[in-house]
């Protein structure tokens, strides 16, 4: 039913002032007071990403999706007489010695107010960004956005990856397989997330059959995996991959004849996906932590979205809808902070946001409870926090198709923090309620941030 343990932590900002300038002070985005980035006519902002990377994901539609709020906010007058301007697009390479370095050029040489998008593999910045207090958004893929109370994730700011993971053996659950495999890379994060994944199947009864943390990025052989597997009649098989380490591995599976295994991946879902695997990708479930675009005729704010990424003519993919509700976070958080907002108390009002759902796009998110932490886990007795939710899709012939969810409700959401005992349909509901739906009292707190406009 969730990503983790502790859920899909599953996460505006702008800035608005009147600026005096004097002759020989400093250049314009430089100023002080807590506003830097901020001009009499804009609020400057900068992001990075990993552009290039080793996976081929298009991490740079983050900047896309930035910009196509920023013009949609833009075009109704801005904030506060201000519009917003993204003046930086920075590639860190993946590498961290290089996000680091793209940091500080945005913080200390740009003069940004605030940083965003966000979208790499390597968050080695997150440590620095939160020293520095600078509003900071981005695609929460690392751990690092925990870092401090002025980092917002799209979907939160916590994950914990080494926790039970819910979502494999929920999907496991609704299949009705009961032996699993688990296939992960060698790298840190990888073997985190199959630890994660196992601790999950264990908890609720699978039969865990197989688990490989050895495989190296790039793989073409699966040999001695596929014979084990095949004598162990698994059934489903959860990785810690890239999509193109899960294609390999289905391929594997289906020349032994084992046609009928289905997949779980924790990445891939992205129309550009499916342009290029197509029927590879049958039997591959996706848990995603936003509103399916197959489902756009259900939201308007992600019709929304997808006009304004048209107009644009930019590609529409999780990347570019992280970095649109990046900056919609950004312009709520000033709305909230008022005329007279700093970087400071931007940060203070994002965090007094609960239930922020980015209009709909996305599940609830308490940032005043525990969007930087674990739920219920942060010296607060408020009862809320204490769910995790997640909508999923499943690829076939060359569709993404949404699953376990009902028109207009397309998250399936349940109790955490302790986990629920079994994964029965009784503890288990829908998001977002219909009208006269009592939800359970672990349920997020309904949203306290300004409508988009």
């Amino acid at each position: 039913m969730l990503r983790s343990g502790h859920g899909p932590r599953a996460g505006l900002l702008v800035v608005v002032a009147v600026v005096v300038a004097l002759v020989g002070a400093a250049p314009a985005g430089a100023q002080s007071s807590g506003r830097p980035g901020v001009t009499p006519t804009t609020i400057e902002v900068g992001g990075l990403a990993g552009v290039t990377n080793p996976v081929g994901q298009p991490y740079a539609s983050g900047f896309d999706g930035t910009q196509a709020y920023f013009n949609y906010v833009n075009a109704k007058g801005g904030i506060y007489g201000h519009k917003f301007k993204l003046v930086a697009q920075l590639d860190d390479q993946s590498r961290a010695s290089q996000d680091v370095e793209e940091a500080r050029s945005l913080v200390e040489e740009k003069h940004v107010f605030a940083v965003l998008p966000v979208v790499t593999q390597i968050f080695a910045a997150g440590p620095y960004l939160a020293s520095k207090g600078v509003p900071t958004f981005g695609w929460n893929i690392n751990a690092e956005w925990a870092d401090g109370p002025n980092l917002f994730g799209e979907k939160g700011s916590y994950l914990c990856f080494t926790c039970p993971s819910l979502a494999p053996a929920s999907v496991a659950h609704q299949v009705g397989a009961h032996t699993v495999a688990i296939l992960a890379y060698t790298a840190p994060s990888s073997t985190q997330c199959a630890a994660g994944t196992e601790a999950g199947f264990k908890e609720y009864g699978f039969d865990v059959a197989f688990v490989d943390t050895s495989l190296a990025f790039g793989f073409t052989d699966l040999g001695s995996d596929v014979d084990a597997m095949k004598s162990k009649g698994v059934q489903f098989v959860a990785t810690c991959m890239d999509i193109s380490g899960v294609i390999s591995a289905a391929q594997a599976l289906r020349r032994a004849g084992l046609n009928d295994v289905k997949f779980y991946a924790p990445q891939g879902y992205d129309p550009q996906t499916l342009a290029k695997y197509g029927n590879e990708l049958n039997n591959v479930y996706f848990l995603i932590d936003f509103w399916p675009f197959e489902l756009a005729k259900e939201s308007k704010t992600l019709q929304l979205f997808i006009k304004e990424m048209n107009a644009i003519h930019k590609p529409i993919n999780e990347q570019a809808l992280a970095g649109w509700i990046d900056a919609d976070m950004l312009y709520k958080g000033i709305k909230k902070a008022g005329p007279n907002f700093t970087q400071k108390s931007v940060v203070d009002a994002i965090n007094t946001f609960n239930g922020y759902t980015a209009d709909g796009l996305r599940p609830p998110i308490n940032w005043g409870v525990d969007g930087h932490g674990p739920p219920n886990n942060m010296g607060n007795t408020v009862p809320s926090g204490t769910e995790g939710c997640a909508a999923y899709v499943v690829a076939t012939n060359g569709k993404f198709v949404p699953q376990f969810g009902r028109p207009g409700q397309p998250f399936l959401c349940a109790p955490i923090n302790p986990n629920p005992p079994t994964l029965d349909p009784q503890y288990a509901y829908l998001r977002p309620p219909v009208p006269g739906e009592v939800l359970p009292p672990t349920a997020t707190v309904p949203t306290t941030s300004p409508p988009t406009p």
